[in-house]
């Protein structure tokens, strides 16, 4: 008899994460090639950083990837307008 999931909501919540490849193979390398082990590296090392990190760092990060990909738009801009 198949049993279902317990009714209710889940405690945890699914990400799904976007990260360069070259970056992806190393922390799969250290993972010793299992996608299991590289879950729960990546899982401790976002769990760490949030430990560790106060609110205002955070929004920080955030905002400076923000200002990086409006610098990035900019330098762009220029560079079309150039040619």
């Amino acid at each position: 008899m198949a049993r279902g999931r317990k009714a209710g909501k889940r405690a945890n919540k699914t990400v799904k994460l976007s990260i360069p490849k070259r970056l992806y193979y190393i922390l799969y390398g250290v993972a010793g090639n299992n996608e299991q082990k590289l879950n729960k590296l990546i899982r401790t090392i976002i769990e760490e950083k949030l430990a560790t990190s106060s609110v205002a760092e955070l929004t920080e990060l955030i905002e400076s990837g923000k200002k990086e990909k409006e610098e990035k738009a900019e330098k762009e801009e220029k560079a079309e307008a150039e040619e």
